[in-house]
């Protein structure tokens, strides 16, 4: 009878390592997943705040809208390169050159955000090159608005330019 007990508590021992063992990957895994999916939750809302800013910032001052949304979003890695502010036509083409002589011609304000990946536990290798997931490039289009000018009280007064630091 305590040889059944003892034969009986070694398998209990070898059931419980695993279960727990297939139990602590399921864990692992949605806690990466999890990690995962806020990281592309935060580069999304990095492109919103992106196409916001340039929609009421003066047209010079984008390239400083990425760095000021860069240092507001809790992402490791996540840089100014990662973020591109455009400016589009009417038709959606994209403005390359010469803000302010085609100022008129802004109608749109895009953001997208590329070349980002997040870094998720190296056990977990078989979700992407050594536990690399890149990220989907993320952009947001919003119609431009006062693109950083304020308009005059009077038709003498010049156009203000509001600047973005």
């Amino acid at each position: 009878m305590k040889r059944l007990k003892r034969r009986i508590k070694g398998l209990a021992i070898i059931e419980f390592t695993l279960v727990s063992s297939l139990i602590f990957l399921l864990l692992f895994l949605i806690l990466a997943l999890g990690a995962y999916i806020f990281s592309l939750q935060m580069v999304s809302e990095a492109t919103r705040k992106a196409a916001r800013l340039a929609t009421v910032c003066y047209v010079l001052d984008r390239d400083n809208i990425a760095g000021m949304v860069v240092d507001d979003i809790p992402l490791v890695g996540f840089t100014n390169a990662n973020l591109e502010v455009a400016y589009l036509d009417a038709s959606g083409g994209e403005i390359a050159s010469d803000f302010e002589a085609n100022f008129g011609d802004i109608k749109f304000v895009r953001a997208r955000a590329t070349g980002y990946g997040i870094q998720l536990i190296s056990n977990l290798s078989f979700l992407g090159n050594n536990g690399f997931l890149a990220a989907p490039a993320f952009e947001t289009i919003l119609p431009a608005e006062s693109l950083g000018v304020v308009r005059p009280q009077t038709e003498t007064s010049p156009n203000i330019w509001n600047r973005c630091p």
